[in-house]
């Protein structure tokens, strides 16, 4: 059976490269069999011609060059054909216990997102640059409905051109990626990495956002989809109350995204903050003018680390009401959590839908509008309320420079006083 696999064998340096051809096969390019000091068992490569003489030389320079890596510290077994949706594999199976469940989260759908399918079945190891430069066109015009198919649809909660933030941090990703593989030996050439930069609109950067008879628009809306079909029971001691009806479920997690949705507008707080939100991360206090104040302590493990957040005046009601619907209030219990307790991943699919049905999926500069849009309108109407930006700032968990950046367009509107000079008359 050996005789019958290698066809026209040809054996060099002592029998530690042998060139053939496949018996099982009727390709007739020839291969090549190495056997490289201190590495274990044989290493085969196709040799991809068909002529003896250049499969000779191939498998003569395919040896030295597989010597000079495998001292260099390149595993030589898998560089050559490691393609890069394994190499990710190996990656995240490295880095899953060392990174934070954000930054875990965020790298599983990232590659599956967009790297596997632009670079999953390409090579890692002779990956060259401009196959590299090609994936940023496909990526910001990843969502341009030209390049989607009739029966298909842009997801609602889609960026139709990528922030340039997001484009830099997908490229520190890649690179993160294709380090860790050259340290390890699956690599042997780290491609150039480097986003290529978006063409935005001059002026003010604005963060979509709701006025406020938009606002009043959603959570009226809010307030009769909630009641759609809606049958309640309540407990004989009074309090929770129960949902009768083979929808059930359908029903809470309706309520479950109207208060999310309010509580998020009067507190600020990131989804992701939101998402890993404890009812023992929740306390009442007294302010100055000894009113109640709804305390919220933000996880460390979030994207800017630990910080309190004190809520908009009204913010507790939203959670003593969904407190009575749900059915996990244990201190270490979820906020936001499923009906059956367990995180809920996004809320961002029903909020476009309600949005969409509103005519209020894009902000008048087309920009689109999702859960994070809360947060800037939470900013906004703290503006226009008088709050100082240093206190507002520290409350967000953000710097003082990026509401000027972001919101100078509400700083000025609050200037308007001031700006608002006596008529110029006319000389005679």
């Amino acid at each position: 059976m050996v005789e019958s696999f290698y066809q026209q064998a040809h054996r060099l340096r002592d029998g530690a490269v042998m060139v053939y051809r496949r018996g099982d096969t009727n390709q007739q390019v020839y291969q090549a069999r190495l056997k490289i000091p201190g590495v274990t068992g044989y290493i085969i490569r196709s040799l991809k011609t068909r002529d003896l003489p250049t499969a000779l030389n191939l498998a003569e320079d395919l040896f030295y060059e597989l010597r000079a890596e495998q001292k260099l510290g390149v595993d030589v077994r898998i560089a050559g054909n490691l393609k890069f949706k394994d190499l990710w594999k190996r990656f995240y199976s490295a880095h899953e216990t060392g990174l934070s469940i954000h930054r875990r989260r965020l790298h599983k759908f990232m590659s599956e997102k967009y790297f596997i399918p632009f670079f999953g079945d390409a090579r890692v190891n002779d990956m060259p640059d401009a196959f590299v430069e090609q994936y940023w066109d496909w990526r910001i015009n990843y969502h341009n409905p030209e390049r989607w198919e009739d029966d298909e649809d842009i997801p609602a909660n889609a960026a139709r051109v990528p922030a340039q933030k997001t484009l830099d941090m997908e490229a520190g990703m890649l690179r993160q990626i294709f380090r860790w593989g050259k340290r390890i030996g699956f690599v042997k050439r780290e491609p150039w990495i480097k986003a290529t930069k978006v063409k935005h609109t001059k002026g003010v950067e604005r963060r979509p956002s709701f006025d406020e008879s938009e606002w009043k628009q959603i959570y009226t809306y809010l307030r009769e989809w909630v009641k759609e079909g809606l049958v309640l029971t309540p407990e004989e001691r009074g309090g929770r109350l129960h949902r009768s009806g083979p929808n059930a479920m359908h029903r809470y997690q309706r309520e479950l995204l109207r208060n999310y949705l309010l509580f998020m507008a009067n507190s600020g707080l990131r989804p992701n903050e939101a998402r890993q939100l404890c009812w023992q991360d929740l306390r009442i206090e007294k302010d100055a003018e000894n009113k109640p104040a709804l305390v919220v302590e933000v996880a460390p493990t979030t994207k800017t680390g630990a910080r309190t957040v004190v809520c908009r005046e009204g913010t507790q009601a939203y959670l003593d009401r969904l407190k009575q619907l749900s059915r996990h209030v244990e201190p270490g219990d979820l906020v936001f959590c499923g009906y059956d307790g367990k995180p809920v991943e996004n809320f961002n699919k029903t909020f476009a839908s309600i949005l969409s049905r509103l005519k209020l999926l894009d902000d008048r500069w087309g920009k689109r509008r999702t859960v994070y849009s809360l947060r800037h309108f939470y900013c906004t109407q703290c503006l226009l309320s008088g709050i100082p930006v240093h206190i507002l700032a520290k409350n967000m968990g953000t710097s003082i420079s990026y509401i000027e950046k972001h919101y100078s367009h509400v700083l000025t509107v609050m200037q308007a006083k001031e700006l608002q000079t006596k008529k110029f008359k006319a000389k005679a």
